[in-house]
């Protein structure tokens, strides 16, 4: 039987977190042993951390997080980047830090495990696979959005500023600030260490592999979502 669409169950709207390494490409063309302990280590602090209503489909240097609780969602990645800022302040030798970003969007979505085997008979006994899948607009609007990210920072979707569930509020700006009272000493000091770790960065771009004038960009948009308001 081919694979018939019109029998997809019916989309939810979720909110999709995209999440991932700033210049794995980079890390993975200098050592696997550098790159594996950044991708490791931050798919550890996604599965560390409580995922109270949120699905995780993790994708090699990143990770889709969803939910249709916008409470569940911002207390993950509040956690997950929390977690990750303590461990890019607590390594001392710049080359072994690494710097996550993402982005937040809002909208209706599929999950593969919801997908019944009527849709194609070759999903039969492929659970699992099934289950690494989901599909929906959200699902690219939070890839493309975490170009806007600034480092550590979350870039919010037009999706999300313009809509959400019941009962809650649109976001209200571009960039989330994922700053609380139980996280703030990691948030205060990532700015300080991030400009010494650019300015690091800046003084063997070929070595690293790693352009100046995006070292500079990246240090300007640490700068400003780091910012006092």
């Amino acid at each position: 039987m081919p694979f018939n669409a019109n029998l997809l169950p019916e989309p939810t709207n979720e909110y999709v977190a995209w999440i991932d390494i700033m210049g794995i490409q980079s890390a993975m063309g200098r050592s696997l042993s550098i790159s594996a302990n950044f991708i490791f280590k931050l798919h550890i602090a996604a599965l560390a951390t409580p995922r109270n209503g949120v699905q995780l489909y993790p994708v090699m240097d990143g990770f889709y997080a969803t939910s249709t609780s916008k409470d569940g969602i911002l207390s993950f990645l509040r956690t997950v980047l929390s977690k990750v800022g303590q461990e890019f302040l607590d390594t001392a030798e710049p080359l072994h830090r690494f710097i996550v970003r993402g982005a937040l969007a809002f909208g209706p979505i599929v999950h593969g495990s919801q997908v019944s085997n009527e849709v194609d008979q070759d999903l039969v006994g492929n659970d699992q696979y099934k289950s690494a899948i989901f599909l929906g607009m959200p699902v690219v609007q939070a890839y493309l959005g975490e170009h806007n990210a600034p480092p550590f920072g979350i870039f919010v979707h037009e999706s999300a500023r313009a809509f959400a569930p019941d009962g809650t509020q649109p976001f209200h700006h571009v960039w989330w600030k994922w700053v609380t009272p139980d996280v703030g000493n990691v948030w205060n000091n990532l700015l300080e260490r991030l400009n010494s770790h650019y300015e690091w960065c800046a003084e063997r771009p070929n070595r690293l592999l790693y352009e100046a004038s995006r070292i500079e960009i990246h240090k300007k948009l640490a700068n400003e979502y780091f910012a006092q308001e």
